[in-house]
């Protein structure tokens, strides 16, 4: 998620701040927060309004106002101006109906319209004896089908011979 006061860098900190007796929270980058701590003082408030549309690539803009007739979603009847206006879609039908403005505010809150998500760190020597032993268990499965027992054979000590690497592998790692 990328920090809701610059949208530039990632969001690093959960910071919560009342302001009118309401508690506003927001995910912030380290560099926004300690402008915060430096100037107490300054004009810098998590009162402030949520962010406009961004269009890919560029600087963040406001919905446009004025083109014809108000759009509503045909389920809950929330309007676009509002689910824009509060980041917030009042039922799962607002994003089929709304879904290209949505998607314009969500790329400028987040990095990419796909989730990656967290993948642990692993050996690359071992990433790739996995990937070979996975291959060649295929391999024997569809040699067994064929009846052909030699090369089936000697695909079962390529299997065994990758085994070992990898239980050594994790001996050294340990």
């Amino acid at each position: 998620m990328l920090c809701q006061k610059c949208h530039r860098n990632p969001a690093t900190v959960k910071y919560a701040e009342v302001v009118d007796g309401t508690v506003v929270h927001q995910d912030l980058c380290a560099e926004c927060l300690e402008t915060y701590q430096r100037d107490a003082s300054s004009a810098f408030s998590l009162g402030e309004a949520k962010p406009g549309i961004r269009p890919p690539g560029g600087t963040p803009r406001q919905a446009p106002e004025g083109r014809g007739p108000a759009r509503t979603c045909p389920s809950c009847g929330d309007a676009l101006a509002r689910v824009l206006d509060a980041a917030t879609a009042g039922c799962p039908a607002c994003y089929r109906h709304f879904g290209a403005e949505i998607e314009s505010v969500l790329e400028g809150l987040h990095r990419g319209m796909r989730h990656r998500g967290k993948t642990p760190r692993v050996d690359d020597g071992r990433a790739r004896l996995h990937a070979q032993l996975q291959h060649k268990r295929t391999l024997l499965r569809s040699v067994l089908g064929l009846e052909d027992y030699e090369q089936a054979a000697l695909i079962r000590d390529e299997i065994k011979g990758l085994e070992a690497a990898l239980r050594n592998s994790g001996r050294e790692l340990d």
